[in-house]
């Protein structure tokens, strides 16, 4: 089984890289197969290229976008691992879904209708936010969890499930133990 990560935060020493770590560990511990696309290392470019707006008839898509999509393809399973900004992922993960969860990759309409061509995969989503858990899963019902979760995977035929922190202010000893939690049940649900 091969299970592909995203991340997307531009540093490791937080709650989402805490949360990556232990992640990490766990799969080692399974003796699991995984690759990191971590976007900000990579210096990923997320602005869509008028050459890429699919919408207007033009169909390029960059070799990384390519390979990008090739390892999406062969991947059993993804993670993607983003901090809650404004309540939505942040402008570099939204970047990469446009530009690689294109229309004839991750969908296709036949009929004026959506066909999902990334079905029989699976997807655990991290996420972190410092607002309190009551305003993000009441109020504003996990809008971040939604767009990439049920408007992105789930159109894609990807089953996906959420891992979420609220108040995630300070990594101290009480988030690491949430975020440890939070992981092994990734884990398991990945596996």
């Amino acid at each position: 089984m091969k299970i592909l990560i995203i991340y997307a935060h531009p540093n490791h020493t937080g709650h989402h890289g805490y949360f990556l770590d232990q992640f990490k560990e766990k799969l080692a511990a399974q003796q699991a197969d995984y690759e990191i696309i971590d976007l900000y290392t990579l210096n990923y470019n997320p602005v869509l290229l008028d050459d890429e707006l699919y919408s207007a008839g033009h169909r390029t898509i960059s070799l990384q976008n390519l390979d990008f999509q090739k390892k999406i393809k062969e991947a059993d399973r993804l993670v993607f691992i983003y901090p809650t900004w404004w309540q939505n992922m942040p402008a570099m993960l939204k970047g990469f879904i446009d530009r690689v969860f294109t229309g004839g990759f991750g969908f296709r309409y036949e009929n004026g209708l959506p066909v999902k061509l990334l079905k029989g995969k699976k997807a655990a989503i991290f996420t972190a936010s410092g607002g309190p858990a009551l305003f993000t899963k009441f109020i504003i019902r996990n809008q971040a969890v939604r767009v990439l979760g049920r408007d992105v995977l789930s159109f894609s035929g990807i089953d996906y499930r959420a891992f979420c922190l609220a108040s995630a202010h300070q990594l101290d000893n009480n988030s690491k133990a949430k975020i440890d939690n939070l992981a092994t049940k990734a884990v398991k649900y990945i596996l």
